[in-house]
């Protein structure tokens, strides 16, 4: 094994990787080294057009999948375009990567399509004579290449990766045949990979739509119709009327957060539209504090995330949790005693129903969010309590089987991204095909492109002093 790294990017290395087990044959060097180009996208915010040439932003792509242009669609002008590429031109076969907020995930470019890319994108043209574009692109998506981009990244709000960093990354590189045969069997394991995955989803959509059905039933009074002839009419309300406390976090709760202390309910906390408290953050507030006061739950309250990817996700405390608060980006509703809390919960779940209500009003326009008002909006038809508890036990009896199946599928789906990590990892040790003695080594390889490079280099210093000559004997000529 041959390593062409410092000191400190050998430390880089062995902060995922084992070294020595890397084969014979493979050299570790930094990505910059097998690269034509490592940059990042346009500096100046673009000018939006109705139609034109694509922009790439860190929406449109996710690891392991096709750019979804309809997550995040922009276009600038074809003049605007040709100003941009001048600088950073992103071609087929190119890949990008995020420099800006979650980082270690990449997408090479699959089409031949002009496009352009903002600043927070990075962008690498490999050197195609020495590295596969796929196999740089299944590297960026490593575990390793994600640990080592939070190491390596700094700011104190979005974590940003500075392109300098990104350029020093090592980078094992393995004869040229071998990355050939290493993107066919990762493409072989990821394609069984992906048929398991499409199965889960689908049976997880299948559940949700049976849950989504037994919700609508519900609340249109079907599940109770047995009920009707001696329980009261359900009336027409609005949430405003049915609850004696609405409020949500404020700024300023990161000065107090602790390594333990009392519970800071979050949005994450909630986006399984459920009190999830596995990740958990805590907070110390001084004595005296009255923020605390405000935002402290309770049993019985109904949480409600109102910002960000999470919004209209909503939870219920059932239990006592001690001192717990929220934070900005969630409500706290208090149900008045006319509205059972997993009656309100489970209605603020139905996507016919309360979820609907908070969808229209949350991405009504701008930026995803739900207001206090928003919330105390929501229209519903109320039964008496004695019904709603009927209603909220024949619902849950109906998801008994559901709930258990969905959580099983979520394992079995985490599952699924330990494995394709897992399949990575031994990629970019070596250890995923079979080594070939025939084969190239990659020391060679990379050698042959350093003296090209060498060559081109001088032959551009050649042209750029005879440019400079000229320009002098103009100017004496003058």
């Amino acid at each position: 094994m041959n390593c062409e790294l410092s000191d400190k990017h050998l430390e880089d290395y062995n902060f995922y990787m084992s070294l020595p087990a890397i084969p014979a044959g493979w050299v570790v060097t930094s990505l910059e080294n097998v690269s034509h180009l490592v940059t990042d996208g346009t500096h100046k915010t673009p000018h939006y057009v109705d139609s034109g040439v694509r922009f790439i932003s860190i929406k449109n792509i996710k690891p392991f999948q096709p750019i979804n242009w309809s997550a995040y669609e922009k276009y600038i002008t074809p003049q605007e375009h040709a100003e941009l590429i001048k600088r950073c031109r992103p071609e087929y076969d190119d890949v990008v990567f995020p420099r800006i907020g979650t980082l270690g995930y990449a997408k090479r470019i699959d089409f031949h399509d002009e496009v352009s890319i903002f600043v927070g994108l990075g962008l690498v043209k490999p050197i195609r004579e020495c590295v596969l574009p796929k196999f740089l692109e299944y590297y960026l998506n490593t575990p390793y290449v994600a640990k080592l981009s939070g190491k390596r990244a700094n700011g104190s709000g979005r974590m940003t990766l500075p392109l300098e960093e990104s350029r020093r990354f090592p980078f094992p590189v393995p004869p040229f045949r071998e990355q050939g045969r290493i993107v066919a069997k990762l493409e072989e394991l990821f394609s069984e990979l992906d048929k398991g995955i499409e199965v889960l989803t689908t049976a997880r959509e299948q559940l949700e739509a049976y849950r989504q059905s037994v919700l609508k039933y519900a609340f249109e009074g079907a599940l109770t119709a047995d009920l009707r002839a001696t329980a009261p009419a359900w009336r027409n309300t609005h949430l405003g009327d049915e609850i004696e406390y609405l409020t949500s976090g404020s700024r300023g709760w990161a000065e107090y957060y602790a390594d333990r202390g009392d519970i800071f309910i979050r949005a994450q906390n909630l986006k399984y539209d459920r009190l999830d408290l596995t990740d958990i953050a805590f907070v110390k507030l001084p004595a005296g504090n009255t923020e605390g006061i405000r935002t402290r739950v309770r049993v019985g309250d109904v949480l409600v995330t109102i910002t960000g990817a999470n919004v209209t996700k909503t939870g219920v405390v059932d239990a006592e949790l001690g001192k717990a608060y929220v934070s900005q980006h969630v409500a706290l509703c208090r149900p008045r005693a006319s509205i059972a809390p997993r009656f309100l919960y489970w209605y603020l779940l139905s996507e016919a129903h309360g979820r609907r209500q908070l969808n229209t009003a949350a991405y009504g326009a701008g930026k995803p969010g739900l207001s206090l008002d928003n919330i105390r909006d929501v229209s519903l038809s109320l039964p008496a309590l004695q019904e709603q508890a009927v209603v909220v036990e024949r619902i849950e009896a109906a998801l008994s089987v559901e709930q258990p199946l969905s959580e099983s599928i979520k394992n079995e789906l985490r599952r699924t991204r330990s494995v394709r990590h897992s399949i990575l990892n031994q990629a970019f040790l070596g250890q995923l095909v079979a080594q070939d003695s025939t084969d190239e080594p990659a020391s060679v390889l990379l050698e042959r492109i350093r003296a090209e490079r060498e060559v081109s280099k001088a032959a551009k210093n050649k042209r750029n002093e005879r440019t400079s000559i000229n320009r002098e004997k103009r100017a004496t000529t003058a």
